[in-house]
């Protein structure tokens, strides 16, 4: 049984707009549609009073940690990384992710219509009305409460009359569940990881040139190591090791065609 920790505040109906705050997503996917095994990964939906962040967990503490040097935590890597940006109250989002070898944006409007359903469910000591959407090429199923009275969710899914706490597709490849959230004493600053990944600004970009950039970086995955002479490592005993680009190519080749999940099937690629 999941357990929703809500801002008091939130389930009094109080208004947020004039405050951040974050609301923490597990989400459980399938990279692979062929294996049977799924990932974990915890995502943050950050609201504040103009706009709406969703990034990794993981990455928001590899960002506290860069932040406070003297920390001894270790960095962590995120499995997806695909984070959005918007404006409350708006459909139009900016994505946020690594194309091939390049870190990239790309600008993208996603309205959402909804069909609310009579049908509805506890979770927890919540009541949740059903309603779902086509979105990305998926039917998806949503569980929101009226009762936290802001039409957000994870990821670009938003407009329902209220919080969504549960959301997820036909296949359920990708199912998101709230878990917890808190009121931030100020609104987070993501310059260094949404906006920037880690400070690399990332490059304007269209779904052509998207495409482009997949197949490049499908075709010369280790083209930055090549370019920079990169020949080869040494080892856990100290010895030195070539690295062997033609393996490690194929082997990355074959990775990419596995993890080729995605949350909207138009960014799923079509190898060469």
């Amino acid at each position: 049984m999941y357990r929703f920790i809500f801002l008091f505040l939130l389930l009094l109906g109080t208004s947020v707009n004039a405050q951040s705050n974050r609301f923490y997503y597990e989400l459980k996917f399938k990279p692979d549609t062929i294996a049977a095994y799924e990932v974990k990964e915890f995502f943050i939906t950050d609201i504040n009073p103009k706009s709406v962040k969703y990034y990794s967990l993981i990455d928001q503490k590899n960002d506290s940690i860069m932040k406070n040097p003297s920390s001894d935590s270790e960095y962590e890597r995120t499995k997806l990384y695909h984070y959005i940006s918007r404006e409350r109250n708006s459909f139009n989002n900016t994505n946020y992710f690594i194309v091939g070898n390049v870190t990239a944006k790309m600008k993208s409007s996603d309205n959402m219509k909804w069909n609310i359903l009579p049908q509805t469910k506890m979770l927890d000591k919540l009541k949740v009305q059903a309603a779902t959407t086509n979105f990305g090429g998926r039917q998806w199923t949503a569980w929101f409460a009226d009762t936290i009275p802001i039409p957000e969710g994870p990821y670009k899914f938003r407009g329902l009359p209220g919080m969504i706490l549960e959301i997820y597709d036909s296949n359920n490849y990708f199912h998101f569940i709230l878990v917890k959230n808190k009121r931030l004493d100020k609104e987070y600053d993501t310059s260094g990881i949404v906006e920037t990944h880690f400070g690399e600004n990332p490059l304007l970009i269209d779904m052509q040139k998207y495409i482009k950039l997949k197949q490049t970086g499908y075709n010369n995955p280790f083209e930055d190591m090549i370019n920079d002479k990169i020949t080869s490592y040494t080892d856990e005993n100290g010895n030195e090791e070539a690295y062997d680009y033609r393996q490690m190519t194929l082997e990355k080749q074959r990775e990419l065609k596995a993890l080729n999940n995605h949350i909207e099937k138009e960014f799923i690629m079509q190898y060469k």
